[in-house]
Order: structure tokens, then sequence, then C-alpha cells
């Protein structure tokens, strides 16, 4: 007995075994997804804290002097994740608002900021700054 595919069949073949693995590929992220939601830990829902200040979109701000220097961080946990702390400011230095701050209980917490005329290409690094360590130039 010989057994024969026409063209069709294979193709209809292939898009069910390609279906059946990306089902299985997929089940598992999307059972913790839904496993994180139901615990209140969802990655993809955006922060309620954060909003956009448009008086603060590129306004200069610097180092406090008593500070001596702010560390800058690739979130807005700042301290509570070191391992994502980016690069140090020192006083004199000037940084600039994007306008987009963390604020907590109505104060801000965090600042989002990044660094002007520094030979980079338009596309500015960004880093998060302690709000309470900056003041205005």
């Amino acid at each position: 007995m010989k057994f024969t595919l026409s063209k069709q069949s294979g193709y209809l073949m292939v898009g069910c075994l390609a279906g059946f693995l990306a089902s299985m590929a997929f089940t598992p992220i999307v059972s913790v997804l839904a496993q994180n939601a139901e615990n209140g830990r969802n990655p993809l829902t955006s922060r309620t804290d954060l909003s956009e200040v448009q008086a603060y979109i590129r306004q200069c701000r610097k180092v406090i002097p008593v500070n001596r220097s702010v560390e800058v961080y690739d979130n807005t946990e700042l301290g509570a994740k070191t391992a994502n702390r980016i690069g140090t400011i020192n006083v004199g230095t000037p940084m600039y608002l994007t306008g987009v701050i963390r604020e907590v209980n109505g104060s801000p917490t965090a600042a989002q900021i990044y660094m002007n005329n520094r030979g980079l290409p338009r596309a500015q690094p960004v880093g998060w700054v302690d709000a309470s360590r900056i003041t205005t130039c």
C-alpha cells in the first residue's frame, strides 16, 4: 500500500503542526502571566504612579550641593534595586527632565532625566534619579 499526500494536504499538516507547536510554546508564558495577574503582579500593566508634567519637559536640574552626587538608575525603584544603577551625576553637572515623574502619596520620588550636549546622538540615554536630591539650575 502506497501512502501519498497532495500538496494541499501537506500544507494543512504543516500548518496544524506549526499551530500545535506555537500553542505548546506560549501556554506556559500565558499561564504565568495569568497567575501573576491573579496575585496582583501582572508585569504587563502600567504603573499608576507615573505621570507627565509638561512644565518640567527640558527643564534644567542639578544636584543639591549638600548631596555631592546623585545615582542614576534604569527604573523608578531607585535604591531598592541597586543592580540597576547605571551611573552617577556629580555636583555642577546639569541634567534635563523628560517631564515624567513618579509620585508616591502626592510627593515626587523619582524624576526621569537625560543629559544634554554630551556629544551623544539625538537619542539621548534616559535614567531615573531621586527627585529629593536635585534642584533647579
